[in-house]
């Protein structure tokens, strides 16, 4: 009876010398609970006399560092020092995440499948990425879905399950991807609008473009002034050149062409020819000649002026190769950076047009080119 009751003594005593005292758990409260300030100032008085203790030091030492080579020198310490103990084995999935960033997958990779930790379920989904930027799609896929049946909910699990669907994507899958973000919309908690995109996608490729544009109208008319709504608005005119009948009239819904009453009043009126007993209108172009000295790209957006919009993107490349197409049209046209969204985009003008009759004639024009347009005031 003695002997089993210093065995248990023994076996409680090493239990508790792995956890951290009242002090040090005090201090992970001050941390997690969004008080930095006094957690860094906390942290110079603690005092640790175990692994544990100094591991988890080295470990919040390194999370509170605003400079990732000196969160990786102390994070580094706590893998090499102390790799068999909790905040030792957090360090090395906070570390891979820190080379993944850096675009180091091979020592990120190394440092996850160093994790032995039960408790640490994560590591499984950042494992399914450096398979991933590596090309390894089926042990991305393997990896993604172990992290969702380990971890039940999955913080993660709409990150994973996208990346499921990009791995079979990428392996031409392109069922196995639908199936995939279908689990995606079954979520609590979802990105709507970006689900919709990725469907559209799919259905891009799959060749259904009739599913692909009611996709990606969908989550176009979520939030049409997100990044997301702008890498829609880019498939779909991609998606137009090979399916020249596909409607994208909802980019640009018509708006009736109010102009200042000055202004309309300038508009020359159409010539009008009678033969015989019938009224022929003859339209010319009404269009002065480009001023060689308007730029392509404006400095600023316009304050004044009676222009259309022909189109907004977020690569630039793209704003400007429809300018030169719409100039080429004979038409004015120039485009600026806008950021007054979320993210940054160009939007291309055509204009300034002076008459009325200036901007329903470009107006027609653009429109009969497939180049989707709406009046802007400024």
């Amino acid at each position: 009876m003695a002997k089993l009751l210093i065995i248990v003594l023994l076996m409680t005593a090493v239990s508790l010398s792995g956890q951290p005292r009242r002090d040090f758990i005090r201090f992970k409260e001050l941390y997690e609970s969004g008080n930095i300030a006094q957690a860094q100032n906390s942290i110079e008085n603690l005092k640790p006399n175990r692994d544990e203790e100094r591991a988890m030091l080295l470990y919040y030492r390194a999370l509170m560092q605003s400079m990732n080579n000196q969160a990786l020198t102390d994070f580094h310490q706590a893998i090499e020092s102390y790799p068999q103990t909790h905040h030792g084995q957090l360090s090395m999935l906070e570390a891979a995440k820190i080379h993944i960033l850096e675009r180091d997958i091979p020592t990120a990779q190394t440092l996850l499948r160093r994790i032995n930790s039960a408790e640490i379920i994560q590591r499984f989904y950042w494992l399914a990425v450096t398979h991933y930027w590596l090309d390894d799609y089926s042990a991305a896929i393997a990896n993604a879905e172990n992290y969702l049946r380990l971890k039940d909910p999955a913080p993660l699990s709409e990150s994973a399950l996208h990346l499921i669907a990009d791995s079979y994507i990428s392996q031409k899958k392109y069922q196995s991807a639908l199936s995939s973000l279908q689990k995606v919309s079954r979520l609590q908690e979802l990105d709507l609008q970006y689900l919709r995109y990725k469907e559209g996608y799919t259905y891009e490729l799959l060749g259904n473009s009739a599913e692909a544009l009611k996709r990606y109208k969908e989550g176009y008319e979520l939030n049409k002034y997100s990044q997301v709504a702008f890498d829609i608005e880019e498939r779909l005119f991609s998606l137009r050149s090979r399916v020249p009948s596909l409607d994208l009239s909802f980019l640009y819904p018509y708006e009736e062409l109010k102009l200042d009453p000055k202004t309309a009043a300038t508009a020359s009126e159409s010539t009008v020819t009678t033969i015989k007993d019938t009224v022929v209108v003859a339209e010319q172009s009404p269009l002065p000649p480009i001023d060689a000295n308007q730029p392509i790209k404006l400095l600023i957006k316009p304050t004044s002026g009676n222009y259309l919009q022909a189109g907004r993107f977020s690569v630039e490349t793209n704003a400007e190769g429809l300018v030169r197409s719409i100039r080429e049209m004979k038409i004015p046209a120039s485009y600026f950076e806008d950021d007054s969204q979320a993210g940054t985009t160009w939007v291309v003008l055509a204009g300034p047009f002076a008459k009325a009759e200036e901007m329903s004639f470009a107006r027609r024009e653009l429109s009969a080119n497939d180049i989707n347009n709406f009046v802007m005031q400024h």
